[in-house]
């Protein structure tokens, strides 16, 4: 009789202990540090203006010389309106222009050397954002010689870099490079201007107005 009134006592010692570890566990584990986790979720999207538009237009006029070298008028400001997003520019063309008839467009070429009957190059820089708007290199400026910092646009998007499209005589009180040299991201909001040069047809077999493009896209 006495070994069982020591073995009821023994299982409720046991039973009272198992309910205390209950309480605790009910509070959690224990830890001297906790963690509050916070997702921010981005919401923003690439995105980049010319102009503070999704698209922009200069005209240029080409008569009397044969490949013409035709240059910007004026500056034209490019930012990454993104939000929040850094991003990457790449810089592309068409094949060939838009006739405003259709009827005979200029063929893109891959050499600004050889340039004949119905056909162009165009090649494209970055400078700083403080460049004057009148501030674009002369048709025989030096960076258009460079294939580097000047190469021949294609279809094909090309990197804007701190070597390529990045012209260093555009450096007025700013970067003419991207604002991350190695990967060539751009911050928010940043924004650079853009040159460009034509080199026109030979010759031409119609007046009409052609539409050359650049293409900016963000990624």
């Amino acid at each position: 009789m006495k070994q069982t009134r020591k073995t009821w006592w023994l299982g409720a010692a046991v039973v009272a202990l198992l309910g205390l570890v209950g309480k605790a566990n009910a509070a959690g584990p224990v830890s001297s540090t906790a963690t509050l986790n916070i997702d921010v979720t981005v919401t923003g999207s690439l995105s980049v203006n010319i102009n503070t538009n999704n698209a922009s237009t200069q005209t240029v006029v080409f008569s009397g010389t044969p490949n013409a070298l035709l240059v910007s008028p004026s500056t034209v400001a490019v930012q990454n309106n993104s939000g929040v997003l850094s991003e990457r520019w790449k810089l592309s063309t068409n094949a060939t222009t838009i006739d405003e008839t259709g009827s005979t467009p200029w063929t893109l070429q891959a050499s600004s050397s050889a340039v004949g009957t119905d056909a162009f190059a165009l090649q494209a820089v970055f400078g700083s954002s403080n460049t004057v708007a009148g501030g674009c290199p002369a048709g025989s400026g030096a960076e258009w010689n460079s294939p580097t910092t000047a190469p021949l646009l294609t279809t094909t998007g090309q990197q804007y870099t701190s070597t390529t499209f990045a012209d260093a005589n555009l450096n007025t009180n700013g970067s003419y490079q991207p604002d991350v040299l190695g990967t060539g991201y751009m911050n928010a909001s940043s924004v650079r201007v853009m040159c460009w040069r034509i080199v026109a047809p030979a010759s031409v077999t119609t007046s009409d107005t052609q539409n050359v493009q650049i293409e900016v896209t963000a990624f």
